[in-house]
């Protein structure tokens, strides 16, 4: 218990940190707040003007995508604060800035991630859960105490299963030994695989998105359950994120041992 108290008064002190950096550059803050949901309302009206024009999406109206969508861009905006790290880890091999994060008596791990706490990820948060509380209200989603334990709980499990993926497919910057990032690719396969229906795509793409690489349960999955009152998609989101981020640590742990310091 010492131990995790120690981990998450540093966590405290880190979010303080970003939060007083913020302070001394509102400006800046504020131009991401203006801009950066600009993206998410622009996708969603579109696909708004996509039902209202054609119907429904594989068999989801408005509302239900609406509701999808903002399940989709919350559990965005929390794995830009908490993993946004991951998209960035072969600039920090190539430098040999992991010297510093292996001097200090922390996990590896947890500093490379959980101290550089991105606090711009609000300015996705905001338009989620706009979008999502329209859905709600479209759908007429009832909450009750259970509801509101199992969206934080599939939020939970949506935000490890993309901040998992992140670090596995980061960590082979220590093998490829390569300052090229994958956001962009990941960002669009995210947005074109969680923010609509899985069920639009083939069947063998449905079948990698649920077993081999589990996006659609980001969001799909659990949002589909929650829709018809069925909570189990809510419990396997939480559980696979749990295993997801579990093994990209491992992974990481074990690319950790091929870093060679290989900074200028």
């Amino acid at each position: 218990m010492k131990s995790v108290r120690h981990y998450l008064d540093v966590t405290f002190y880190n979010i303080r940190l970003a939060l007083m950096t913020i302070l001394e550059y509102p400006g800046d803050f504020l131009g991401w707040l203006l801009s950066n949901p600009i993206q998410f309302v622009v996708g969603f009206a579109t696909i708004r003007f996509v039902v209202q024009e054609f119907g429904t999406i594989n068999g989801w109206d408005q509302g239900q995508l609406a509701f999808l969508y903002g399940i989709s861009v919350i559990s965005h905006a929390f794995s830009m604060m908490l993993f946004v790290q991951g998209w960035f880890m072969g600039y920090y091999v190539v430098e040999g800035e992991f010297d510093r994060y292996m001097l200090r008596p922390l996990s590896v791990l947890y500093q490379f991630f959980f101290t550089n706490f991105n606090v711009f990820g609000i300015t996705d948060l905001i338009p989620g859960i706009c979008v999502f509380a329209y859905g709600c209200m479209q759908v007429h989603f009832a909450w009750n105490i259970s509801r509101v334990a199992a969206v934080l709980l599939l939020i939970a499990g949506a935000t490890m299963i993309r901040g998992g993926i992140y670090i596995f497919m980061g960590t082979f910057s220590f093998w490829t030994k390569s300052v090229n990032d994958f956001a962009g690719f990941t960002q669009e396969f995210f947005d074109k695989t969680t923010m609509y229906p899985l069920t639009m795509y083939p069947k063998a793409m449905q079948f990698v998105l649920t077993y081999l690489i589990p996006i659609g349960w980001i969001s799909f999955y659990p949002a589909e359950g929650l829709l018809k009152g069925i909570n189990t998609g809510v419990i396997f989101t939480f559980f696979i994120g749990v295993v997801v981020l579990a093994f990209a640590g491992i992974f990481f742990q074990y690319g950790l041992t091929r870093y060679e310091s290989a900074g200028h």
